[in-house]
Formats: C-alpha cells, structure tokens, sequence
C-alpha cells in the first residue's frame, strides 16, 4: 500500500500493535471484516480450526487454504513497519545488514528486508537480479511529500523471480509475464491484463461502494441517536409519574406507604420492560456503527493509498464486506406508549391505584387479526361499584354476536380473551345485567378494525430455476427447514423457515406427497412408487404401489418408518412397512365410518394416530396407529367452521388439526378456499381466509413449532405462511 504523507512521528506505536497480543505487528493480516491481527496471533487464536470468529467484530472467518497464510498481508502497516525499522536504526546507529561493516545504514530493502548502507544501496541498484527491489532511504523518512508510493514485492509462487504484474480476469488471481505465456495463457478460459488497468475499474467500483455504506453509516447514526432521545423521554415521563406518586402518597402518610412502595416498584418494572428493548436496539446499533466505521476506515484508506496489486488482493474481500455493511437494515418503531398514573381520589379502597400504558377504561392489547387470540382489558373507574363480573361483547359489522367471560387480575383489571372469526368494524362493550349501581354499560363502547389474517411469507413463482415452482403439490417441515415436492418439475426444494432456498434433488419421477422421518431421510411418493431419500437427496431405496394402488395421492409416515398413502380411486388408506409390505387397506365410498370420497392427504400425530382429510365427503377422518377407525368431523357448508372440498392437512405438537379447503365452484364462483384450525376432537377453532392475498388452489400444509402454518398454492405456484395460534 502506499505510505501516508505524513512523518513517521505522527504514527504512534498504538497504530502498529496487534489487538491480541498488544505487541508491535509480525506479519499483519487481514480478516474479511477489514480487521488485521499477526499472522501467530491468529495461528492461536482458531486453534487449528478452518472456521472461527474475528477477535474484535465475531464476524464468521472461513480459511480457504490450510493456514492464515491463506489471508492477505496489510500492505499499509507492513509499509510502516518497513518505516520504523529505518526509524530505529538510525536511532540505534545499526550497522549494514549486507556488508556487514560498520557503515552507517543509509537505507532498507522493502523486498528482502536488510538495512544497508550507501554502498550496498549502490549494488543493490546495479544488481541485475535485485534491480526491482524497493529501497526506502533516510530521506524518504524525513521528506514524506516527496515519498513515493511502494509495497513488498509480490512474486510468484511457481516463476519466484518473476513479480505478479499481471491479473487474470477469469480466474480472479494475479500472475507473473511467465504465467501469461504457461497457465494463464489468452483464451477462452483466460484474459490476463496489467495490474495498472484491472486495478482501476475495481477502483471505481469500490469507491461507489464506500459512498453507499457512508450513508449507511449516516442513518445508523441517526437512528442511535433517535433511540437515545426515547430512552432519555422514558427517563423523564418516568421521572415525572414517580414524583406525582410520591406526592400523592405523602398526602396519605403512613397508611399508604406500603402501597406507595408496591406501586413504585411496578412503576420500575414498567420503565425496566420498556428501557430494556430499546437499551439493546442501542447497544446493537452501537456495534453495527463500529463495524461499519471499522470497514469504512478500512476501505478508505485502501482506495486513498493503495496501488493496483493490493487493491486487487483486496478487491473481493472489500467488495464482499462493504455489500454487507451498506445493506444493512435498519428498523426502529417508535416509542408507542407512556406510563400514566390513576390514584383513587375516593380512597375507598388502598388497593386501586393504578399504572397503565394507556390512559383508556377499555382497551385491546394488540391489534386484532382474524383467527388470532387477543386480550380485551376493562379497567374499572377508580371507585365504580362492580357486584358481580363485567361481561364483555363483541359485534360485527354483519351483526354477528359473541359473549366473552372475564378474569380478573391481582391488579383489579377484568381481561377476556377474543378470537375474531371474521375481518373488518367489530364493536366491543363492557355491561353487566344491573351488576353496577344504575346497571348498564360500564364504559363507553369501542370500534376496532380487525384484520385479514394475511401470509406472514410469501415466496415463489412459476419457474424451473432455484426458489421457482410449477405446480407445487405438498410439503413438510422438520427442524428449521422446508420440503416441498415441485411436481412438474420433478424434484424436491429444500428452504430454511424464512423461505430462503438451501438445496434441492430430483426424484425422476412426479413427486406429489413427501413426509420427513425424525432420522433426517425423506420418504417421497413419486409416480407410483415410494421413495426414500438422505437428507442431502440421495436415494436410498424404493417400493413399488402398483400391486395395491391405481392412484396414490397423499403420503404420511409414522415414527417406527411405516408409511401411510392415500388412494382416492380406492377411496381407501393403505399402512405400509418401511419395506413395502402391506400391512392392512381400510375404506372404500361411502358416508360410513371409516368410508370415503376421494381421500387425499393424511398426516400423524405425536401418538402416530393417522389423520385423513375426506375431499368430496367434506369431512375428516381419524384413526389409531394400527387404522382402527377413532371418530370423524366436519360438513358441507357456508359457515366459517363447514369445509369445502378439505385436502391438505397436518398435526401439530398441541394435537390441533390444520386443514386446507380447495373450495368448490357454485353458479360457476369459486369459494371457499380457506385454512381452518379444530381441536383434537374435531372442534372448530378458527378460521383463516386470508383477505388480502387469496389462497388459490390450497394443497398440502404443514405447521410449524412456533405456530405457523404453510401452504403449497399450486395454481399460483407459491408458498405461502401464515401465523394460527
């Protein structure tokens, strides 16, 4: 790298020591996170690991040759270590490292690292093999305007007379002229060019870079700064509300000192829970700043003093660092709430004084969503006589009526728990039958606009590249990765929780229906066969359904390997060995127990009981883990809990059932595309129709541990996800 135009002095001895051992470099180099440590400090450091994390950031640093070697040098440091080195000898009179006489050192080799005097400075120049070597002189070191840029050589490794001046473009590596001519040669694999001018368009590149994480850096301060105002406001409004405590506590003496000390300790919890959030959204900011700084500095000075061959041995390295660091993203939600405080001007009762984040009798805690639980509070007026426990109503806009029961809390408010049914107005009120002196409603009603339980995720398209579908069937989750079966284009992609593609494997074959055993392998019923795959996709064996079935449909499988298919032109389910070996076939049509119409896929629970969604009967059946029929549920029908066509369907680890409807076609509309969530024993529990990103043609679902559902759309050949419970 080039040398700063600056004297030596300037540069103190804090610049060149390592962070780790706080001793002066030997052989700096350079993390991807633009940190630089000696190369034995971070020998020690991974302790013989490919893989470790930087000392300073943590960032993740994967070696790509067997050592730290494999990292490039600091050009820059190694610059200034060449220029203390001529700085301490003069200092400390060294003699010539050469000649080995006692002339005085003149000057030092920045390629073989001696310190000479006049006269070897003299032959080293008249050498024909040393006649490229840089020399740096005491007058360079005291004249630094008229110091000239240099580095350390870099040679090649196979032609080690010959430096690396050129760069091959194909092959991102610097070679020799002799590379040119040998491994590098021009061609269709190969386009060496001088260092000078590749140098200079990545130069430009790096720079525009620079410039985008600079603003960045920018909004990430301004965004610390903002979360700095909000945590100094909570310090005042909480500072404000414990000195009308304390005044009004005064006011009751030694009687309300107990309760004066039990509110003030909730009012510390309150500040507590809503300083913690912000104090960590600061310190977070605090660090993506420094590293982003770090890497600015870094880069800054790499494209303010370095040559072409250090910006080319950078170049990836910078470039891959500062796309991180400029797509950084930045999210801040404002400080919603205040603290208030209510005292009980009556004192009719210690107890009633209260802390709330809202200054409103009724109140919901979050905004409500369709299917989703949320809580109703009713606060009391401070005073008001309640007889008996506040009732709570709910009404639609379309008139639909809904009676909640209330708990009361230890803080005197009155909660209920409300599962909307239904998007849009709601109106909520507080009554009770003659419970409240003068009887009636206990507060003032309130509107809330519920909303449409929208896909939390979304991702694909039609396509046959990485991430795209044609016609996605079914899928499965295990763990924190995704399996879906990508019919047309015969294979299975592999995706992590948040839709972000891991692999995929062919399966020759149409795959319709898959499940995931909890070993890792993954059982497949593609074309008329059942495939068992690695978890990386390679085949492991196959069984033919031939002899048994005409159409399988839908797969599950049971925890000891058996697997279960679904048959609708049998209308019948099918229990396998892992081998293939029937083990017992029940069904056939009908609107009996343990009969179908057209079943399509199946699932198991944590007990191994088997779960089958009856398409064209509009139901679901149950049975034990031997296919000893258990019970059924479900019907045709307009009304949120009623089933259209169910299909896809899947069990989660609380026992509840998640079934898909494809919905049907009357007076040539189609409706009834939903989600719906029942209890164990088939009991409705919520519904979801997803108003604002319509399911299409919902096929296979599969949930997820932390309540989440997905669904294979096939005519819109997405996936979608969606929050339950």
């Amino acid at each position: 790298m080039a040398t700063a135009s600056l004297p030596f002095e300037d540069f103190d001895e804090k610049f060149l020591t390592c962070p780790v051992c706080e001793e002066i470099y030997t052989d700096p180099r350079v993390l991807p996170c633009l940190h630089t440590y000696c190369a034995r400090c971070l020998e020690k450091w991974r302790n013989g690991e490919s893989q470790f994390t930087c000392p300073t950031c943590r960032h993740q640093v994967r070696l790509q040759g067997t050592g730290v070697s494999s990292l490039p040098p600091n050009f820059f440091i190694n610059s200034l270590l060449d220029f203390r080195a001529l700085h301490k000898s003069e200092e400390d009179h060294t003699h010539c490292q050469m000649c080995k006489s006692d002339a005085k050192v003149e000057g030092r080799c920045a390629d073989c690292s001696f310190l000479l005097c006049k006269n070897c400075i003299t032959a080293h120049s008249n050498t024909p093999a040393l006649k490229d070597h840089y020399i740096i002189t005491l007058r360079d070191l005291k004249n630094p305007s008229s110091r000239p840029k240099y580095s350390r050589a870099q040679y090649c490794s196979r032609h080690t007379d010959q430096r690396m001046t050129f760069y091959c473009q194909p092959c991102a590596k610097l070679v020799c002229r002799d590379c040119t001519i040998t491994e590098h040669r021009p061609g269709p694999d190969h386009d060496p060019q001088e260092v000078s001018k590749v140098a200079q368009n990545y130069k430009a590149e790096l720079q525009t870079l620079v410039e985008k994480t600079y603003d960045t850096d920018d909004a990430l301060n301004r965004a610390k700064e903002t979360v700095s105002q909000e945590i100094s406001s909570i310090t005042t409004n909480c500072h404000t509300i414990r000195k009308e405590i304390k005044e009004h506590f005064a006011q009751m003496r030694a009687k309300l000192d107990e309760q004066e000390k039990k509110v003030t300790e909730k009012l510390d919890r309150m500040e507590q829970n809503q300083k913690e959030p912000l104090a960590r959204e600061e310190k977070e900011l605090e660090e993506t700043i420094k590293s982003t700084e770090d890497g600015l500095k870094f880069s800054t000075d790499i494209l303010t003093r370095g040559n072409d061959v250090e910006i080319l041995t950078l170049r990836q390295q910078l470039e891959d660092r500062l796309n991180v660091l400029s797509s950084a993203q930045i999210q801040h939600e404002a400080l919603k709430n205040k603290i208030s405080f209510q005292p009980d001007d009556k004192c009719s009762n210690l107890v009633e004084c209260y802390l709330f984040l809202t200054d409103e009798s009724l109140f919901i805690t979050e905004a409500p969503v369709e299917s989703l639980p949320t809580t109703v509070i009713f606060r009391p007026r401070a005073g008001q006589d309640l007889r008996t426990d506040p009732q709570v109503t709910v009404t639609s806009a379309e008139g639909q009526y809904a009676k909640l029961d209330t708990t009361k809390g230890s803080d005197g408010t009155f909660k209920a728990v409300w599962r909307p049914q239904t998007s849009g107005k709601h109106v909520v009120c507080v009554a009770t039958g003659g419970g409240v002196t003068g009887g009636g409603s206990l507060c003032s009603p309130i509107t809330v606009d519920v909303g449409s339980n929208n896909p939390v995720l979304r991702f694909g398209q039609k396509g046959s590249q990485q991430g795209q579908f044609n016609a996605p069937i079914d899928l499965a989750v295990s763990g924190d990765r995704l399996y879906v079966t990508d019919t047309v284009n015969t294979r299975v992609q592999v995706f992590d929780l948040t839709g972000k593609y891991c692999h995929s494997f062919s399966t020759t074959t149409i795959p319709w229906s898959l499940a995931v055993h909890i070993d890792g392998t993954i059982v497949v019923k593609s074309g008329n066969e059942v495939k068992k795959f690695t978890p990386s996709g390679e085949l492991l064996y196959t069984f033919s359904l031939s002899e048994y079935c005409t159409e399988p449909y839908g797969l599950a499988l049971q925890r000891d390997g058996r697997v279960v298919v679904a048959d609708g032109d049998k209308h019948s389910i099918f229990l396998f060995e892992p081998d293939g070996t029937l083990i017992k076939q029940v069904g056939g049509k009908g609107e009996g127990d343990g009969q179908f119409n057209d079943p399509c896929f199946a699932c198991t629970d944590n007990a191994d009981n088997i779960i089958v969604s009856d398409r064209l009967n509009h139901r679901v059946h149950v049975f034990d883990k031997n296919l000893m029929f258990q019970h059924k549920f479900g019907q045709r029908g307009d009304q949120t809990q009623d089933m259209r066509c169910p299909i896809g369907v899947s069990a989660d680890n609380r026992e509840n059932i998640v079934l898909s409807n494809i919905g049907c076609r009357t007076d040539g509309v189609k409706h009834g595309q939903k989600l719906q969530v029942y209890r164990p024993d088939g009991t409705w529990l919520s519904t979801i129709s997803s108003d604002g990103d319509k399911l299409n043609v919902p096929h296979g679902v599969a949930v997820t541990e932390d309540g989440h559902v997905f669904v294979a759309d096939t005519n819109d050949h997405c996936i979608r996800k969606y929050r339950y419970v």
